[in-house]
């Protein structure tokens, strides 16, 4: 009988051992990793903690109710976990007066007197990157942030404009100019053109006498300018230096490091690639030959088709159509923004996109992680 009753006991606790046990880390679990970036040129300060944000913030970071949840064949694929605030860990030091290059991409006018432009109005982070500013009310005006803009047209008209060289960069030149004009005061520098054809050594030529021919005029007229805008991850070894003749006229050299940094293993094959080409413009133009960068980083689903990462076929894939959450989105971002700080000639980096449209729901950068953006961007003992 005592045997039995014994036994009986045994029994009754297998499930408790089993539920205190459960959620203990394996061994084998996949921790969140840091980057390797190389070591600064001064020694790093001490750990530097990142501003908690705010109650709302932290509350909202979750997708709202009219967010499209992941399907459970996708949320199934997301093994990692991340903090919703990224782990602080050491920053250059020495000249930097601050703490991240991370800014807003706006697709849209920030909503005046909305959550989104009082955050810009009233927050820390240093600039943004605007798709036709000219366009906005002067309640959209964000005077307290540096600002760079962009006027949008579809590709093939961009190309057909490039082909026509000198000719197609007055044409532009004209067609925008009053959008130029209407941004003075507002638009601290213009990006040129966004589309590109890679591997073409003809479009390249074309490409050239069209930017320095656009920043000719710009100049002329009072504007600073760049050129770029392509994807770093497209260019071939030695490619870009078929640009350098207009890059070195340049005041910024835009990239858009689409992809980077998360889907492919974190800091994977399609994060950083602006050093590789920084480098071999150096080579070809100086150590003090290449203009500052202005980046942007997303994750973008064409991206992978052009990597064979899983995903696609679509650009309009971002990180909602993956099954990243928010908080790993904003950590693997974090990672990287760390990095470039690294780099002294990176200016900005803009995260796309905020105030997105229908066809870009899935790369939605909203006020809530922004916010935690933005604390990224205060230095230590501030509140």
């Amino acid at each position: 009988m005592r045997k039995l009753i014994r036994t009986i006991l045994l029994l009754a606790l297998v499930p408790v051992v089993l539920a205190c046990t459960e959620g203990i880390e394996s061994p084998t679990a996949t921790r969140w990793v840091l980057p390797t970036s190389p070591p600064p040129t001064a020694s790093p300060s001490p750990i530097v903690p990142t501003r908690t944000p705010s109650p709302t913030a932290t509350a909202t970071i979750t997708p709202t109710a009219t967010e499209t949840a992941p399907t459970q064949e996708a949320a199934t694929t997301v093994e990692r976990a991340a903090p919703a605030v990224p782990t602080p860990i050491p920053l250059p030091a020495g000249e930097l007066a601050h703490y991240s290059n991370i800014g807003p991409y706006l697709l849209a006018n920030p909503e005046a007197g909305q959550p989104t432009h009082n955050l810009l109005k009233d927050g820390h982070m240093r600039a943004y990157m605007a798709i036709n500013p000219a366009h906005w009310t002067p309640f959209d005006a964000l005077p307290e942030m540096e600002g760079y803009g962009r006027n949008y047209v579809p590709a093939e008209e961009e190309l057909a404009y490039i082909r026509r060289r000198e000719q197609g960069a007055r044409g532009y030149y004209d067609r925008f100019r009053p959008t130029y004009e209407q941004g003075r005061g507002q638009i601290h520098a213009w990006m040129s053109t966004w589309a590109f054809e890679y591997g073409d050594p003809a479009f390249a030529e074309d490409w050239v006498a069209f930017q320095r021919e656009w920043l000719r005029l710009m100049h002329a007229d009072g504007h600073l300018a760049g050129v770029g805008g392509m994807k770093t991850h497209l260019f071939a070894p030695g490619e870009i230096v078929w640009l350098a003749d207009a890059i070195a006229e340049a005041d910024y050299l835009f990239l858009a490091e689409s992809g980077a940094p998360t889907l492919t293993a974190s800091m994977g094959v399609t994060t950083l690639l602006y050093r590789d080409l920084v480098a071999e413009l150096r080579t070809a133009l100086g150590e003090n030959g290449v203009p500052p960068l202005i980046l942007d980083v997303c994750v973008d689903g064409q991206v992978l088709v052009d990597t064979d990462a899983p995903g696609g076929p679509h650009w309009q894939r971002g990180y909602r159509d993956f099954g990243t959450s928010p908080e790993e989105y904003a950590a693997d971002v974090r990672n990287y923004d760390i990095a470039t700080l690294y780099d002294p000639y990176v200016r900005h980096v803009f995260w796309f996109g905020t105030n997105i449209t229908e066809e870009t729901l899935s790369f939605d950068v909203n006020t809530p992680m922004l916010a935690i953006a933005d604390s990224w961007h205060v230095p230590p003992g501030e509140p």
